[in-house]
């Protein structure tokens, strides 16, 4: 092998040799450790969220119309000077109260049911991804796109058909009867059983006279 043959060829390994070596030098993008959410628009757009709004919706349409009745009536009572327009607006007023109770409940429980929702998704998401953890983009003071992870959240929460359980009720339920209550008050002896024997006459405590 003559001597510039020879030369060419360490010159050329050493050109491959700086060349890997360059490649490997080349900084590669770091994979996000974080996930970030934007938390209005996974209540807004998902499947549950939304669910969750039609439900409360409904209730508060079925609310006004059951209620819509006793307005009637009282307006009518005030109108013609009735009596019962005092009992009519006492009874009304308790049914609201009710009504709002039973809204303030299942506000609450649809909230519990979304957040539940979205805590695993977010756990289940950051294992999956190997991540530290899953932040609110209102709380991230700085952030990179590559860490926003709002899409595949709501894929993962979308692919469940939402469950609320069963509606509410706005009827009031009656109030217990005390055990001690008189037959006037609807007690347990306002009704005496259909196969109960008629009462006897009372035989007299003094002796009838002898004939």
């Amino acid at each position: 092998m003559n001597k510039p043959f020879a030369s060419a060829v360490v010159i050329a390994a050493m050109l491959a040799l700086l060349g890997g070596c360059h490649e490997e030098k080349q900084p590669q993008k770091p994979q996000p450790q974080f996930g970030v959410v934007q938390l209005t628009k996974l209540y807004q757009d998902s499947r549950i969220g939304k669910a969750g709004f039609e439900r409360l919706s409904g209730l508060e349409n079925k609310a006004k119309e059951e209620l819509t009745p006793f307005i009637e009536k009282l307006e009518k009572a005030h109108a013609d000077k009735s009596d019962d327009a005092e009992r009519l607006e006492r009874e009304l007023q308790e049914k609201v109260t009710f009504m709002q109770d039973v809204m303030r409940r299942e506000q609450e429980h649809v909230t519990n049911v979304l957040q539940t929702a979205l805590q695993n998704a977010f756990d289940a998401y950051s294992k999956e991804h190997g991540l530290f953890g899953v932040f609110s983009a209102d709380t991230m003071l700085s952030s990179s796109p590559e860490a926003d992870v709002t899409a595949q959240i709501q894929a993962m929460i979308d692919a469940k058909e939402p469950d609320f359980g069963p509606l509410p009720s706005f009827n009031v339920p009656p109030l217990p009867v005390p055990p001690n209550a008189t037959p006037k008050d609807g007690g347990p002896a306002a009704e005496a059983p259909a196969d109960a024997p008629a009462p006897t006459e009372k035989a007299s405590a003094e002796p009838t006279p002898a004939p």
